[in-house]
Order: structure tokens, then C-alpha cells, then sequence
């Protein structure tokens, strides 16, 4: 399953503590191993998406694609039209996303609650569910045919509104936890990925939205490009690496160190550790993996002190890097 939930504790445990959030993103093997020369993300949706006052994601997610993926050509597309609802949304979903390559995001759902809600006669709860079954069907429907595009397909949960800046908007917030709880349950059915904006921005509406309680400030913004660069580099980590073997760490090793390596798919991996005169010292692995980026944990302490070359053989090919032991 391709369904991740991206929680405030993985965001901190990625980029480190919040003072602002670190400058720079932690770079994961995706980065290393990243089997194409392009990165094309279109992010589609209403005014999240679109930008309010200036302030936009956008440009944070263009920076740590380019801060990480040295080399690589990263193009990320704004297709947020503000107001817009999923109904709205997908009459213009498949010209936004016509011709694009790579990655699609999607955030759209907060005006379908909104403009149910925020009538002058409550929605009875008949109502209510008809708009909820709408939004979702929208979105299952933009999901298929970014499918049938080719595109990888992120959906964002909807951030919770303030409720002191509005009568309604405790009301509408209880329709946006409806809605995300179905979008997640979608992603999951359709074995995609959901990026979990609303559980990173919480409910801190002073440090992370504007005055109008509705849109994220710059430090928001940073957020979601934190939580969607995350997410994405979880999804080529899944199913877009080249084969590769990485150094190990600590090098050089006393007792343990653990060694990385990535696959393109599914295989048999073998991994041994021989001396610098060729014999086999140690076998580190001998198992099926499945495709994406793995690591595994070295025993050294019966290893005795020097140089050495461990040896990854899979699907017909074979790597190799230098290892050091030290007591």
C-alpha cells in the first residue's frame, strides 16, 4: 500500500526543531537514487493552492527539490483558482494536468463545506451527506483520471478554519473532518498517497495562518512544502529508485554499522563482507526485498581489525564498496 499519513512528529523528525524550521531539508535516498532527470510536480486545487496575500508553497517546494535532487530539472506547476470547489475543480482538472509528467497534488474540498454551510438556513443533515458523498466522488474521479494520465497522485486533507473568525466555521469544521477522513479512506483504496496537511498545521492558527483564520502565512506555507516534499520522496522511494548500494555508516566501524541500498523491484538480494584478499568473511544478507530503499544492521564484533569490500549481488549485477573496521 502507497498510502502514507505525514504527522507533525515526522516533520520535526526530517527537519529538525522549529525556529522557522531548519533552512534546508534532510536529504533522503531518494535523492541519491532517483532513477529520471526530471522532477514535475502539479499542485491543483482553490486558494491554498493559488496563494492568499503572497503567500504561497509553491517556491518552499521548488527550493528543497532543488536543495536535494542536485541536477535534476524540477518544474512545479500553480493551478489554484481561490473559491474554487471539487465540482468546479474537476470540470478543469484534466486540462491543468494535460501534457504534465510526474507527480499531481491535489487540495481542493474547503469550499464545497463553505458555501453548503454558511447559508443563511442551516443544511439539514440530508444535505450534508449529499455534499460530503459530492466532494468525494469529485475527487475519485480527478484520482482516475490522473491515473489514466500516468500521474502519481498526492491528496492533501483540508485544514481546519478558526472558529473565533466565523459563526459557521465550527460547523464547517466538522464537515472537513468528514472529508478527510474520506479522503484517506480514498487514497487507501486507490493505493495512492495522502499527505496529512491538517495534522501538521493543527489547530496553532497564530503561528501558522493569516489574520483570516482560513489560509496558512509564510510559516504555514513552509509546512506543507515540508509535509508534500516529504511525502513525494516517500513515493519515489516506493517505486522510482535506481538500484544503488550506499557507503556504509559508521565508516570506519567498530562493532556494528549499517549498510543501505535501493531497488528498482521486487528481488533477492545478496550482500557479503570479504577481506581485502578475497575470502568471505561474512555473510550480511541473503533475502528477498521488495522494490524501494532498505537498510540493514551489520554485526562486526567478531570481525576482526582492517580493510575490507562488501558485495551486493542482485538481478544480475554487482556493487561494491570499501569498508574499514577498526577496534
Amino acid at each position: 500500500m502507497h498510502y502514507r499519513k505525514i504527522i507533525l512528529l515526522l516533520a520535526f523528525a526530517c527537519f529538525g526543531t522549529f525556529k522557522g524550521f531548519s533552512q534546508t531539508p534532510s536529504c533522503s535516498a531518494a535523492s541519491k537514487f532517483y532513477i529520471k532527470d526530471t522532477i514535475n510536480v502539479t499542485t491543483f486545487g482553490a486558494s491554498t493552492v493559488q496563494g492568499i496575500a503572497g503567500f504561497t508553497f509553491q517556491p518552499y517546494l521548488q527550493q528543497n527539490f532543488q536543495y536535494c535532487y542536485v541536477g535534476k530539472q524540477v518544474s512545479i506547476t500553480n493551478n489554484g483558482i481561490s473559491g474554487e470547489t471539487t465540482t468546479q475543480g474537476l470540470a478543469r482538472f484534466e486540462s491543468a494536468i494535460n501534457g504534465r509528467t510526474g507527480f499531481v497534488f491535489i487540495l481542493m474540498g474547503i469550499n464545497d463545506a463553505i458555501q453548503l454551510i454558511s447559508q443563511k438556513v442551516p443544511p439539514t443533515p440530508a444535505q450534508l451527506n449529499a455534499s460530503y458523498k459530492l466532494t468525494i466522488q469529485n475527487m475519485q474521479k480527478m484520482v482516475d483520471i490522473a491515473a489514466r494520465h500516468g500521474l502519481t497522485t498526492v491528496i492533501g486533507s483540508l485544514q481546519n478554519l478558526d472558529p473565533t473568525k466565523g459563526i459557521y466555521y465550527k460547523t464547517i469544521n466538522k464537515q472537513i473532518a468528514l472529508i478527510n477522513a474520506g479522503y484517506k479512506k480514498l487514497a487507501a483504496q486507490n493505493h495512492i498517497y495522502f499527505a496529512d496537511i491538517n495534522a501538521g498545521l493543527g489547530n496553532d492558527f497564530k503561528k501558522y495562518y493569516q489574520a483570516d483564520g482560513i489560509h496558512p502565512n509564510a510559516a504555514g506555507n513552509k509546512f506543507i512544502a515540508y509535509i508534500l516534499f516529504d511525502v513525494i520522496n516517500f513515493a519515489i522511494e516506493s517505486k522510482l529508485l535506481l538500484i544503488g548500494l550506499d557507503q556504509n555508516f559508521p565508516n570506519p566501524a567498530n562493532t556494528k554499522t549499517t549498510i543501505g541500498f535501493s531497488m528498482s523491484q521486487a528481488g533477492s538480494v545478496d550482500i557479503e563482507l570479504y577481506s581485502i584478499t578475497g575470502a568471505l568473511t561474512k555473510t550480511i544478507t541473503q533475502s528477498a526485498y521488495n522494490s524501494g530503499y532498505h537498510q540493514v544492521v551489520v554485526d562486526l564484533t567478531n570481525v576482526s581489525p582492517g580493510i575490507y569490500i562488501y558485495v551486493m549481488n542482485i538481478a544480475g549485477r554487482q556493487l561494491s564498496k570499501k569498508m574499514i573496521v577498526v577496534k
